[in-house]
């Protein structure tokens, strides 16, 4: 009579099923290859997935045991869509690579898994300056002591301390102003972001890219300035603020799509047009950007090609049991490509 799938499946339930000890098992799931041939490997993890047996990861941790999981952190996930696909593209690979994911959503429980389990690695997935002071570091990630194998994926800021694979932020706010810059917008700027308070140094990737386009165009840095807006459903009242502020702005960068149709939505209730009265150029090329209305001009970034490029690195530290302090961290920026659609156009001229 086969075992019904639920969490009482034990070891030696599997075990049974394949006709080994609990041990092999155990060595089995946990990737032993030294220990354990590749056909009874399979067909341990076949039973334990037909039967649905659960690891006890604390158990095992206890035991002294390296798990094959993998810690991923990334906090506001439904915040927008951008963010919940790379979640899940990262998710999804590791699980294609024959490891388990434990999910963390704030900066605690991503450090309490850290102590509780001895884990493979960890992903850090847009994370917020606080992080690096938090372990141990400052806001850059100066740190002296070892680390597990860590990659950081799409960071806002230029950070020292982990392995990162990241969209090359000052890079793709450049081709963003430089479009801009083209059509004829003089007076520029960027909506979206934490305060200045909560994060100082965020802002500074985007600001250097923004006023390098200025500059090859013969403008100083008072044609840009920064609005910031933590939330999708505040940007049109950031809207508001940054025209009543600088009027004369044309041309606005926002953080990603969400932002940037809030944005366009803010514009229509002022009685602004776009692109008639204001160009807005938006960020990650989610679906809805290509049949909103108008269409969104915006900034696509290959989210498969980030994560596999990340995973490659944690998997390399991985196999190589733990990357040596002295070790030069490896930060690698992928380009974004512009697209142009119906949300960008010439200034209106008075």
């Amino acid at each position: 009579m086969p075992i019904s799938k639920s969490n009482n499946v034990t070891l030696k339930d599997v075990a049974k099923r394949v006709g080994v000890s609990a041990m092999t098992v155990s060595r089995a799931l946990s990737g032993k290859k030294h220990l354990v041939n590749a056909d009874t490997i399979k067909k341990c993890r076949d039973a334990a997935h037909e039967l649905g047996y659960v690891p006890n990861l604390m158990a095992r941790s206890l035991r002294g045991e390296q798990l094959r999981t993998i810690v991923m952190m990334a906090e506001h996930i439904s915040a927008h869509h951008y963010l919940a696909e790379l979640v899940d593209t990262v998710s999804r690979s590791i699980e294609e690579r024959q490891y388990g994911v434990i999910s963390c959503q704030s900066i605690a429980s991503f450090r309490q898994a850290l102590r509780n389990f001895k884990l493979a690695g960890a992903i850090v997935i847009a994370p917020p300056e606080q992080l690096y002071e938090q372990m141990d570091g400052d806001r850059t990630g100066r740190r002296n002591e070892p680390q597990d194998p860590t990659v950081v994926i799409h960071s806002a800021v230029r950070q020292c301390a982990f392995n990162e694979v990241s969209p090359d932020i000052e890079g793709l706010a450049y081709t963003a102003a430089r479009h801009l810059i083209e059509l004829g917008h003089r007076q520029l700027a960027f909506l979206g972001g934490p305060r200045q308070d909560d994060e100082p140094l965020w802002f500074g990737l985007r600001r250097a890219g923004s006023e390098k386009a200025l500059a090859e165009a013969g403008m100083n840095a008072d044609h840009l300035r920064h609005q910031p807006c933590p939330e999708t459903q505040l940007a049109p009242a950031a809207l508001q603020q940054l025209l009543g502020r600088s009027p004369e702005t044309t041309g606005i960068i926002c953080i990603n799509d969400e932002v940037a149709i809030a944005t366009i939505a803010g514009a229509d209730k002022m009685g602004l047009g776009v692109p008639k009265d204001l160009s807005v150029v938006g960020c990650n090329d989610i679906t809805l950007a290509q049949f909103y209305r108008p269409a969104m001009t915006t900034l696509a970034i290959d989210i498969r090609s980030m994560v596999e490029t990340a995973l490659n690195l944690l998997f390399d530290d991985i196999r190589q049991s733990h990357r040596h302090n002295s070790a030069e961290v490896v930060r690698i920026a992928l380009p974004a490509n512009l697209i142009v659609r119906e949300s960008t156009g010439q200034p209106r001229q008075n």
